[in-house]
């Protein structure tokens, strides 16, 4: 089943990428890093850059497996309001005349769900419950990718609202792995918490 290879193949993605970042973090028997902070922060944020793709992937996979009238993982199909003849069928129409289609951005997917499924089916469900979490995630991607004086002082205001406290020079590294006081009643960090939440959407996904 599509859906379901897709679900299963994101999260082994997630797995493994989590599997670098700790061993990022691995220390001696006297608490110092194996490796040196520069090596520890260039794996850990590569691998983020990595979750998020696995993430923009699973949505575009999903997205297609569904207009192509795939089955969910409970065995569900959405109403649709377009037949195309394969997964580049499906990939043209959705395109249309544009370039391409930003699957890292929620709300053109929600959008565009909206379009070719009756009421957007699961997506518009799914990414609005953590549409403003997946912008900000969004935000750490662009700054792990390209730092520069824009999304420095997007990544500050993002890190001064998630934290509750000024924030200034802040990396992406530096965010994903601060405590986040929103995670209760199980403390995590922000990486953490952020994957719990697309885990949980991408399961909705895949079930339909």
């Amino acid at each position: 089943m599509a859906l379901s290879q897709n679900l299963l193949d994101f999260r082994n993605s997630i797995t493994e990428l989590n599997s670098h970042i700790q061993f990022a973090h691995q220390k001696y028997a006297n608490g110092v890093y194996k490796i040196t902070n520069n090596l520890r922060v260039f794996i850990s944020e590569s691998a983020f850059l990595k979750m998020f793709v696995a993430w923009e992937t699973f949505v575009e996979s999903s997205f297609i497996d569904y207009l192509i009238n795939e089955e969910s993982v409970l065995l569900k199909r959405p109403a649709k309001w377009a037949t195309p003849i394969d997964r580049k069928h499906a990939n043209q129409i959705i395109i249309g005349n544009q370039k391409y289609m930003d699957w890292s951005n929620p709300e053109i997917v929600r959008s565009v769900s909206k379009i070719f499924f009756h009421q957007g089916y699961v997506f518009d469900i799914a990414l609005s419950a953590i549409n403003a979490d997946l912008m900000d995630m969004k935000t750490i991607r662009n700054s792990a990718a390209h730092l520069s004086s824009t999304t420095s002082d997007k990544l500050d205001g993002l890190a001064t609202r998630i934290l509750g406290t000024t924030c200034s020079n802040y990396t992406a590294y530096k965010l994903l792995f601060a405590t986040d006081p929103r995670s209760v009643p199980i403390p995590q960090n922000v990486l953490e918490r952020y994957l719990t939440l697309i885990d949980i959407a991408a399961e909705q996904i895949a079930n339909g």
